[in-house]
């Protein structure tokens, strides 16, 4: 792999959780995705169709971290990237990201930039197999999806072709989750200091997003175990109700004294359970 990027982790990217949001882990593996396409040859821009992201390890306000990068495959006009972030002072990997990505124009890809998906970045708890048709907004509210979140897109998450960039996909589902996980609890994200921590996501970007464009997210809980959820997360136009984007993540209940994952708590489990949706899945 090649380095496609550097920094250090600052403090407003940083949630209420105390580390890096999974909004700005998207960004800077984006601004990576550039530096790699250029290494190929491509120096244009590129859309991210889908990705699939494993959260490894915690990285709080000052971590520096580095980027590596290669491409796994190829398919006619596609690119799969593998992305990798890791911890700069320590070399453990954080973040690793899996990303269908469309460069727009074809792209000779050098034998020096291929590489292998290691073991580490493989899907666990969710499918990275082509996604099934969506159902639309109202079709998603009969199945007992409840809505988190509902606005617009900002001019200033926009690229300079006017389209929305994939971490703006991803902040507004994380804007919407704390509508859903503490619903019936009567509790915020801190009262009991116990948050959440993803640990995998899966975004599919089925439609480009524009300024002023309303937006809608409907959620399910797909799956609950003793220590983690699987939601379902489906965005929607607002204007004609069709599917734009979705989302799939696996989260663990955290203690944020602690700093480590813990059995969900009973005042929360009873009401996530009567959240529980069939036969959700992308």
């Amino acid at each position: 792999m090649i380095v496609i990027g550097r920094g250090s982790v600052q403090q407003e990217e940083c949630d209420v959780m105390g580390h890096m949001n999974v909004r700005h882990y998207v960004a800077r593996v984006t601004d990576a995705l550039a530096w790699l396409l250029l290494e190929a040859g491509h120096p244009g821009g590129f859309a991210v169709l889908d990705q699939h992201i494993r959260f490894l390890r915690e990285m709080a306000p000052g971590t520096p971290f580095t980027i590596l990068g290669g491409v796994v495959e190829q398919r006619d006009d596609r690119l799969l990237a593998f992305c990798e972030i890791r911890n700069t002072a320590t070399e453990a990997p954080a973040a690793t990201f899996a990303t269908w990505i469309a460069p727009g124009a074809p792209v000779v890809v050098p034998e020096a930039l291929r590489v292998a998906l290691p073991a580490h970045a493989a899907p666990r708890g969710l499918s990275f197999a082509a996604p099934r048709p969506l159902p639309d907004r109202a079709a998603a509210r009969a199945m007992g999806l409840t809505e988190g979140y509902r606005g617009a897109v900002r001019a200033h998450e926009c690229d300079a072709a006017g389209v929305m960039r994939p971490d703006g996909v991803i902040a507004r589902v994380w804007d919407g989750v704390p509508n859903l996980r503490n619903r019936g609890t009567g509790l915020g994200v801190k009262e009991d200091g116990v948050g959440s921590a993803a640990l995998e996501y899966r975004l599919v970007h089925l439609a480009p997003l524009r300024a002023g464009q309303l937006l809608t997210v409907t959620s399910g809980l797909r799956a609950l175990a003793e220590k983690t959820t699987t939601w379902t997360h489906l965005l929607h136009d607002g204007e004609t109700g069709a599917p734009v984007a979705a989302a799939e993540a696996v989260g663990v209940a955290f203690d944020l004294a602690a700093r480590r994952a813990i059995a969900i708590p009973e005042t929360r489990r009873a009401a996530l359970e009567a959240m529980l949706v069939e036969g959700l899945g992308l």
